[in-house]
């Protein structure tokens, strides 16, 4: 093995042992409903996660309280099935029926109605200089053929929250379980079990997905625009105020973008718009270039927010 070789081999294990570092700040975080902010949390991080469990109560408001039950107890009438109690299974699913019923009673236009809710956390502590270099080395791993290397470290760049809502399709749910519920009825256990199954793989599964640096820029934002009118500041301590956290804004707007979250463009429209503050602040053109930014990092989010089955 050549000098150069045998340099370029310990320079990447010892990227690879700081990258280890950073994927492990990037291990899921299940049910972020339960995170609490420490008390040591800066004031955008408690904004932004506040913004997230809006976010997630906003999806919990539209779950139908049957709906969770249809799904929990037409997989417990396949385990009654699987166990051959056909009496429990059967009993299990006249229940599963009537539910369906008044959901779409309830809901007679609706094609998918939401059951369940749930939220992951992916959270990466870095910077946009980080992840660059990070990038680069995957780049060369690929260029090496080392993709289970470059994988490793691709992985660990991601920050985000995934809400992702399970559904009932109402069109075709009903009608499956009636069926497994005739198979039953006959006295064919197997196949009703096998129909349940096969009814089960019907249900619906989409993801949003808002990348948590947009959400603190957001809440670094709102901060901002709140440091403005703070009457214990000067004019010239609210404005070195408001311009440091508008550039830790744009900071996190960086490491988004970065990270693969969106467009050149989409970013330029909001740099620009977040520029445009330092020339306005404290005068009469100030509210409208905040309403602006706001409008412009709300369209922005809007546009990230995307789902996937």
């Amino acid at each position: 093995m050549s000098r150069n070789e045998t340099s370029k081999n310990k320079t990447t294990a010892a990227l690879l042992l700081a990258f280890a570092t950073a994927f492990g700040m990037a291990q899921e975080v299940v049910a972020a409903a339960d995170r609490s902010s420490s008390s040591s949390a800066s004031k955008s991080d408690q904004q932004s996660e506040a913004t997230k469990q809006t976010l997630l109560k906003e999806k919990q408001r539209k779950v139908e309280h049957e709906a969770q039950e249809v799904i929990q107890e037409t997989r417990n009438a396949l385990l009654a099935f699987q166990k051959q109690d056909s009496a429990k299974a059967m009993a299990l699913l006249q229940e599963v029926s009537g539910k369906l019923d008044i959901l779409l009673a309830r809901h007679p236009d609706l094609k998918l109605i939401p059951a369940n809710v749930e939220a992951d956390v992916y959270d990466l502590d870095s910077d946009p200089e980080q992840v660059a270099k990070m990038v680069d080395t995957a780049d060369d791993l690929l260029d090496d053929d080392k993709v289970q290397d470059a994988r490793y470290i691709l992985s660990a760049l991601v920050s985000e929250i995934r809400i992702s809502t399970t559904s009932i399709p109402l069109g075709i749910f009903p009608d499956a379980i009636k069926e497994a519920a005739a198979l039953g009825d006959q006295g064919k256990t197997d196949e009703a079990a096998e129909a349940l199954s096969a009814t089960l793989s019907m249900l619906v599964k989409t993801t949003d997905i808002i990348p948590l640096p947009v959400l603190r820029a957001e809440a670094l934002l709102s901060e901002a625009a709140q440091l403005e009118h703070q009457n214990d500041l000067s004019q010239e301590q609210s404005r070195s105020e408001v311009l440091k956290v508008t550039d830790a804004a744009k900071q996190q707007l960086k490491l988004a973008q970065a990270l693969g979250y969106g467009d050149k463009e989409d970013y330029e429209t909001l740099y620009d718009s977040i520029d445009g503050i330092k020339d306005v602040i404290h005068s009469e053109k100030s509210a409208e270039t905040w309403n602006r930014i706001k409008q412009s990092l709300k369209d922005f989010k809007n546009k990230m927010m995307h789902s996937k089955k």
